[in-house]
């Protein structure tokens, strides 16, 4: 099964926590996870923040799942490519569209 998941809120939130423990349950019983990140999501994979599930963040990005960044949100907020984990995609809201449409499951945590 496709699982995909949007993230909206910063690391300071509680569905950070959430997202990875639903993301390790997922992948432990072989499903895809796709996560996109938006907002003050993207500071979540943010190099050198320890705020929030941002570790569990990095140990996830190595394993089994895709995470995508809303480059226009890193805009915004003055984050690089250069600042974020290595893995991650940049793309656009667009991609977000397709990972709807693709997935079978499809979560949303915003505020």
């Amino acid at each position: 099964m496709k699982i995909g998941i949007l993230m909206t809120t910063s690391p300071e939130h509680q569905n950070g926590q959430t997202v990875c423990a639903l993301t390790e349950a997922f992948l432990a019983a072989s499903h895809q996870v796709r996560l996109f990140l938006m907002d003050d999501g993207i500071y979540h994979i943010v190099k050198n923040n320890e705020i929030g599930a941002a570790e569990k963040l990095r140990s996830l990005l190595s394993a089994q799942m895709t995470v995508s960044i809303c480059s226009q949100s890193a805009q915004k907020r003055g984050i690089a490519e250069a600042d974020t984990l290595h893995g991650a995609g940049w793309f656009s809201q667009h991609e977000l569209a397709h990972i709807v449409a693709d997935t079978d499951r499809f979560l949303s945590f915003t505020n």
